[in-house]
């Protein structure tokens, strides 16, 4: 099948083969968790800036198109992480501290430009890690994110 997109700065479509056969590969990518009207109120309820909600509100309205099916892609993906952080608050807070000490070490003068990249992403890594280790003992935090990356498997390209 084709998948085709409209790349949004430019308004050039782009298209590929994804390795989706039939559009029952890609029924997963149709159904969400929270309906349009509680996402956009989960947005609009974040203590972030007004423009960081615009994006947001931008990614929920990305859409592809799959053979003849218009697929909700950006609200897909929103949905998922905000399923994610909902059952898993402790991993997601930690990647996001880590996140923030990876931004203040980069942007600590030389040292920032010596260590920034390579701290920036082994803090997101260990935030997330610890983060994950309050929130389960088991598996059941891998096993959701596997579950949820399964979903979009039917898009890959085709080789």
């Amino acid at each position: 099948m084709i998948v085709e997109a409209v790349e949004p700065e430019t308004g050039k479509t782009i298209q590929m083969e994804c390795a989706a056969d039939s559009e029952d590969e890609i029924r997963d990518l149709l159904s969400f968790d929270l309906s349009e009207d509680s996402l956009k109120k989960r947005i609009d309820a974040l203590a972030v800036s007004a423009d960081a909600k615009s994006v947001l509100f931008t990614i929920a309205k990305t859409t592809i198109r799959v053979g003849s099916i218009v697929v909700k892609i950006g609200r897909k993906v929103l949905d998922i992480i905000t399923k994610i952080i909902a059952e898993f608050p402790m991993a997601s807070t930690g990647t996001i501290f880590g996140a923030i000490f990876g931004y203040l070490v980069s942007s600590v003068p030389i040292i920032g430009l010596v260590f920034g990249p390579f701290i920036g992403a082994l803090a997101i890594a260990f935030g997330f890690a610890v983060g994950a280790m309050q929130d389960i003992g088991n598996k059941a935090l891998e096993r959701r994110i596997m579950s949820a990356a399964v979903s979009f498997e039917a898009l890959k390209p085709k080789v």
